[in-house]
């Protein structure tokens, strides 16, 4: 059996819908649409990524019908008015750790559209939430919080706050850029003064994206 005829099957058989598949991997709805006719493939890798999640997902659909056989099969939709925003299933560490990677990617959370699409004038694949770990920001954004990141937004030049990778691990920072450096260099803060500031090389670092928005649970 192909890849998209595996796909097709199993998501049709159990209720999954493309929405569903799309802000697990960070891509269109449209996307998993192609992948589901066999127009397009994605690599070996994500396909390996996405049968697993598929087979994980059957077998909690599996489990919630045996174990509840006189009700209902219950038909998994996205909140109206709202979308599925993806998460980054590491922590952006404050002191550091983790990596910058699609399949990190975690099940989604929802926010309303008006916020998404009128607010940030952004769709949910131009997002992703993650959860801050460490003091290095505190007061500002604390131990726990949960942040949502522009991924557009991968451009240090205007000063702000950032999630990347700066050549050690998955950092949440003020960034700006060091101006007169002979190699092109960025500045790195945190709001606790405890934490100094340090500098590393351009090329080293990955950025993500800029924090638009946090949470913070009471």
């Amino acid at each position: 059996m192909s890849f998209g005829d595996f796909l097709r099957d199993a998501m049709d058989q159990h209720g999954i819908q493309n929405s569903e598949v799309a802000a697990r991997f960070g891509i269109s709805s449209q996307a998993v649409s192609q992948w589901r006719s066999g127009n397009t493939m994605p690599s070996a890798a994500r396909i390996e990524q996405v049968r697993k999640y598929i087979e994980e997902r059957v077998a909690a659909v599996t489990r919630i019908e045996t174990a509840t056989p006189d009700l209902p099969a219950a038909e998994r939709r996205i909140p109206e008015d709202y979308l599925p925003v993806p998460t980054i299933d590491i922590r952006a560490g404050a002191g550091g750790g983790g990596i910058i990677d699609g399949a990190y990617l975690g099940p989604p959370r929802y926010f309303e559209s008006g916020f998404i699409e009128n607010e940030l004038r952004a769709s949910p694949t131009d997002l992703c939430l993650l959860e801050i770990e460490g003091q290095s920001m505190e007061p500002l954004l604390r131990h726990g919080d949960t942040v949502l990141v522009d991924r557009r937004k991968s451009n240090p030049s205007m000063e702000g706050i950032f999630v990347l990778f700066d050549g050690d691990g998955v950092v949440c920072k003020w960034v700006e850029r060091v101006h007169g450096a002979e190699i092109p260099t960025i500045r790195l803060r945190s709001e606790n003064e405890r934490f100094s500031p340090y500098e590393v090389e351009a090329d080293r670092c990955r950025v993500l994206g800029r924090v638009v928005w946090f949470a913070r649970r009471l």
